[in-house]
């Protein structure tokens, strides 16, 4: 008898705390004048966790991005990236910027595109644009960063057809063998970049090697510069708008070698990036 009154007792005060709980439910969503479930709401897009320092960076609202990029009109593009496209605009206050417009897939949520923004903004360095700031606004992710009058290396060695591309100045052996380098760098990275900064060509795009070198197969620029260089053909791969004139052909065989070098197929054998600067200050002595 009195264990079933335990359990009459119980269940009463079970049912009377549901009633508790749905009474509160109710309340709460009577409360809710748009409608939505209490769980939707979601924080406005300046209004960042404590946890994140972005005091560095602007928040930029749609409008004004919209406004400044002609409702990002196909004609301000000025890159197209894996995670983007970015437009050179410039804002209210008179400023130009490169505002990239990041894909829907680019961040899963807003939590991860704060994170990515603070260690942005924590970057100083003079190869790296710096950004400025930001937008947030339902799905829609925008980064701004400084804008690079002169264009990017990617400009300037790749675009051959706009006529911006037409009207410069190809750049010069001396201009392209004073690649700074770090002792933190990655060693495989900077060969590759000494290598397109060389010969002028895309390092990802296959491309077909001559009838003499390999039957027209495609191959990457690794695979073609090696085989150039192990037949002694150093000059043959030069970027043609680099002129001749003054080249010292020495400095030439030794840039490659280096980058040959940092591109070896097993980490073992690249050097360490402190001997790679070392390798090209004596270059340019």
């Amino acid at each position: 008898m009195e264990s079933t009154f335990q359990l009459l007792i119980a269940a009463a005060g079970g049912f009377f705390l549901a009633m508790i709980l749905l009474a509160a439910v109710c309340a709460a969503r009577k409360n809710n004048r748009g409608g939505l479930p209490i769980t939707s709401r979601t924080p406005a897009p300046t209004e960042l966790p404590s946890t994140f320092d972005l005091s560095s960076l602007e928040p930029v609202s749609m409008p004004e991005l919209r406004k400044a990029t002609r409702n990002f009109s196909p004609d301000l593009i000025i890159g197209d990236g894996s995670f983007g496209l970015v437009y050179k605009a410039r804002l209210a206050r008179g400023v130009t910027v490169a505002v990239k417009k990041l894909s829907l897939d680019a961040f899963q949520g807003f939590r991860e595109f704060q994170a990515e923004m603070e260690t942005l903004s924590k970057l100083r360095h003079p190869n790296i644009v710096t950004i400025l700031g930001y937008c947030a606004t339902g799905s829609e992710r925008v980064l701004i960063y400084e804008y690079i009058e002169k264009g990017s290396l990617d400009q300037w060695l790749l675009d051959t057809t706009s006529e911006a591309a037409r009207s410069r100045v190809p750049l010069s052996w001396e201009t392209r063998g004073a690649t700074m380098a770090t002792a933190m760098g990655d060693v495989y990275s900077f060969g590759i970049l000494m290598l397109e900064i060389s010969t002028g060509i895309r390092p990802d795009l296959p491309f077909k090697m001559e009838e003499d070198e390999g039957d027209g197969k495609e191959v990457r620029l690794v695979e073609w510069a090696k085989k150039k260089v192990d037949q002694d053909r150093h000059m043959e791969i030069l970027d043609a708008n680099i002129s001749r004139e003054g080249l010292k052909e020495p400095a030439v065989v030794e840039f490659l070698r280096i980058a040959i070098l940092c591109t070896s197929d097993s980490s073992k054998d690249r050097p360490p990036m402190k001997e790679v600067v070392e390798l090209l200050n004596r270059i340019s002595a």
